[in-house]
């Protein structure tokens, strides 16, 4: 099992959460001015304030090293002109010493870094001091960079809202900064924009997009009076709302502020795994200091550099970060270094349905004409009703018609009613400019029309019920219903290959989702997922993962929602999507930079190989640390070969971290990757 030490290791490789500051930057949101747009993007290749510091340490001692190698083959006197470079490097340690101290009140590991170096120093030996000062600093800056270039620049929660909206008054729309809206403010919202506010809609009437939120798999129609919530899309209509909440009010914000909480809790178990290596790194300095006065001030220095566990404090952190590389190559965005420890142990693996099996835009099952009507012209009509709409639905009747070669008729003028659909008058035949008047939608129009539904379409659509498919109705103005489209959520590629690959693994896999169950029934079977959970709310899907994790079970989250980012806080390893909702992008450990499910698999045996390779560098670590002990205390070997053993160690610890770039050169076929053994 990975020891504790290495697990400690790598929580440095945590990229900092984003969710500290979001309410924050929402009430004091700012346009970036387009003249600072260039410093800004320069600003975010620039190295870290940690980086650029650790480099120019690095630098330094790379220059003394140099020198000093350069003395021992020629003249003293060279060596000589290195030893400045080497105070300099042994003032900015002290100097770190005494700022840790400060900070936390006590002496924490990186007093074993400073004994190390000044057991060196005052014993005369530079060159060993300029190695570990080079080795000391190397492994900080290369610690420093992982940090940096893991970070993706995330819009905040907020990020996908506009910095200013439409404010009705006086009959008039105003535009006006986001953050000066009052409650009771009337705000006007346009088809392709984001809703900033939660309200009512007092006018108008529309079609928006709140899976992001809720977990529906499909569009709702809004009318006034219906309630309409921040960073929902309004994609097809028009409407005035009355705002009640907005920022930290809304409940968009107080998912955020729940979130908050959470990454607390997490950095006070971080500060608690910290302590253990500091701990190891006191346990070594007590036992030369007690061997003092019965081995002699030599062999006690000697025996500092056994290091029990340390050496895995420079080669871990290398280590991780080649496998963060392995993992970039290959599309996947590893925010915490920690989440490539904790997969190994991931006995289940829980799913969100909506956008993560399944994709935004659904797929037409099926096109079924009534009598007098071909499927052909059917699926004209549709399509061409639909050309101009940018919902998924139409989307999907539109791609589909394309893809049958079906041409589109030219639209005269579209009418837009909730409730019913879409009233649109088109030219059938352009020589004889004969116009076509048809009602596209829901199977809620055609009821209020009084329009007679045959038996075999009301059969069809009480299966699509039980599947969770959709059905499109198709009327001619005069009443007479043409026909019907039956669309079905598409699965994500590979999600079958991914369900299977991840069972041979031993996992057991959950669905998860706000539809009703028996849709989310049926794709869990067809799937073959073991279980599932349906029709639950935002905070129900943080409750069944801590039930999970109560049974026992170490939980990985899958999800894209805002209402998935407090079960993605909640479980063990959080996985989300590019292109997911901006929180649950933030606040997931691993994120699918391309939505290919089978990077799950992948990633588990990823985490058994770097369990290994981190086992072999504890072994190494421990037989160094005997083989150091022994020679002290058996063979009374002095300070020259403990540093011979302790830099020998160190050596193949770090040779050992390099190992995964070489098994893994190139990007990786992970459709055909073999399992790790």
């Amino acid at each position: 099992m990975l020891g504790s030490v290495a697990g400690v290791l790598l929580s440095k490789l945590k990229v900092p959460r984003i969710v500290e500051k979001k309410v924050l930057q929402f009430k004091n949101r700012q346009a970036t001015p387009a003249s600072n747009r260039s410093q800004v993007a320069t600003k975010k290749q620039a190295l870290s304030p940690a980086e650029a510091e650790a480099a120019h340490q690095q630098r330094v001692s790379l220059g003394a090293l140099v020198l000093l190698g350069l003395g021992a083959v020629t003249t003293p006197v060279v060596g000589l002109t290195g030893l400045p470079l080497l105070v300099y490097n042994y003032i900015y340690m002290m100097r770190k010493v005494r700022e840790s101290y400060l900070k936390k009140g006590k002496l924490t590991v990186v007093v074993f870094d400073a004994l190390t170096v000044s057991f060196a120093l005052f014993m005369g030996f530079f060159f060993t001091a300029s190695l570990l000062f080079t080795a000391l600093f190397t492994t900080n800056r290369l610690i420093a960079r992982t940090e940096r270039e893991a970070q993706t620049d995330f819009s905040r929660i907020f990020g996908e809202l506009a910095d200013s909206v439409w404010l009705f008054k006086e009959g008039v729309e105003v535009e006006v900064p986001l953050s000066s809206l009052q409650s009771q403010d009337t705000i006007v919202v346009h088809a392709g924009e984001m809703i900033p506010v939660d309200g009512h809609i007092v006018s108008g009437e529309g079609i928006v997009d709140q899976h992001l939120l809720t977990g529906e798999s499909q569009p709702v129609e809004k009318k006034v009076g219906d309630e309409v919530f921040t960073s929902t899309l309004l994609i097809s209509g028009r409407f005035h709302v009355r705002v009640e909440k907005q920022g930290s009010e809304t409940i968009t914000g107080q998912i955020a502020q729940t979130l908050e909480h959470a990454a607390t809790f997490k950095l006070q178990a971080q500060s608690r795994g910290d302590r253990i290596v500091e701990q190891g790194a006191s346990r070594t300095m007590l036992a030369s200091i007690t061997a003092l006065p019965l081995i002699g001030l030599n062999h006690a220095i000697a025996l500092s550099y056994s290091g029990f566990g340390y050496q895995m404090r420079m080669a871990a952190p290398l280590m991780v970060l080649n496998y963060l590389r392995i993992a970039s190559r290959n599309g996947i965005l590893v925010k915490d270094g920690r989440a490539l420890d904790t997969l190994q142990h991931i006995d289940t693996i829980v799913f969100d349905k909506t956008g993560t099996l399944t994709e935004e835009v659904p797929q037409v099952e099926r096109v079924v004409a009534c009598e007098g009507f071909t499927q052909q012209q059917l699926l004209q009509y549709a399509a061409s009703a639909e050309q101009r709409q940018k919902h998924p639905i139409a989307q999907a009747i539109c791609s589909y018609a394309r893809q049958q070669g079906v041409s589109l008729l030219e639209l005269i003028n579209t009418d837009y009613a909730v409730g019913h659909g879409l009233r649109v008058d088109m030219l059938e035949s352009a020589r004889e400019q004969s116009r076509r008047s048809i009602l596209i939608g829901s199977r809620r129009f055609v009821d209020k029309a009084g329009i007679q539904v045959p038996e075999n379409i009301d059969t069809i659509e009480a299966e699509a019920g039980e599947r969770g498919y959709s059905i499109v109705y198709v009327t001619a103005d005069n009443g007479e219903l043409m026909g019907v489209i039956e669309l079905r959520p598409a699965l994500r590629p590979q999600a079958r290959a991914a369900v299977d690959a991840l069972h041979e693994l031993g996992m057991t896999l959950y669905i998860i989702s706000g539809d009703q169950e028996k849709p989310t029934r049926y794709l869990a079977q067809s799937l073959g997922v073991d279980h599932y959970f349906a029709e639950t709310l935002p905070e129900g899907k943080a409750k069944h993962i801590e039930a999970l994790q109560a049974e026992g079970h170490k939980v990985c989250f899958i999800g894209d929602g805002i209402n998935d980012s407090v079960a993605l806080q909640k479980a063990d390893v959080s996985v989300s999507l590019h292109g997911a909702a901006t929180i649950a992008q933030d606040t997931a450990d691993i994120i699918l930079m391309t939505p290919d499910l089978l990077h799950l698999p992948y990633l588990i045996r990823i985490s058994g190989e770097l369990h290994q390779h981190m086992n072999h560098s504890e072994w190494l670590n421990t037989a160094s640390g005997i083989a150091c002990v022994s020679g002290v205390l058996v063979l009374g070997m002095g300070l020259s070969g403990a540093i011979l053993l302790y830099s020998g160690g160190l050596l193949a610890n770090i040779s050992n971290a390099m190992v995964p770039l070489l098994m893994h050169p190139e990007k990786a076929n992970i459709q055909n990757d073999p399992p790790i053994t």
